[in-house]
């Protein structure tokens, strides 16, 4: 016998979802920059303050690099989902010029009500799937 899945508070599931999808874009701009430029170091005779990073060049790697495995995590996510749920979440977050739901409409041949109906879906679908779930909120 398959085990319930627990209840899940779907309003805050969604929220997560669409915190994630929103970033995106951001994420992609961030891993799309060009390869950091190697500079010599500034020299100066100032003292150094602590806790203030000199390496921007690495901090900039690393910032990078974050961004891949961030975008490519949301990417990954996607691709589980169906094709309707996938299509409509990247016209909505993903797309250069974010579509709206009556674009997503027309383009897909369904009504704004379908459409958001299927979105809502589709956020639940992306949460399961993002991380092996680690957006799901349980009540």
């Amino acid at each position: 016998m398959i085990a319930p899945l627990p209840e899940i508070d779907e309003k805050k599931t969604k929220m997560n979802a669409r915190k994630i999808l929103s970033q995106y874009r951001k994420w992609e701009r961030i891993a799309g920059k060009a390869a950091i430029d190697i500079k010599s170091p500034l020299l100066s005779d100032m003292p150094r303050t602590l806790g203030v990073s000199i390496n921007k060049a690495e901090e900039g790697l690393l910032e990078r690099v974050h961004a891949e495995n961030e975008r490519d995590a949301i990417l990954r996510a996607l691709a589980l989902l169906g094709w309707r749920s996938r299509q409509i979440l990247y016209m909505t977050y993903c797309d250069q010029e974010k579509a709206t739901t009556l674009e997503i409409a027309l383009y897909m041949k369904y009504s704004e009500i379908a459409i958001k109906k299927f979105r809502s879906i589709a956020l639940l679908e992306f949460a399961e799937a993002y991380k092996h779930g680690e957006l799901l909120i349980k009540k």
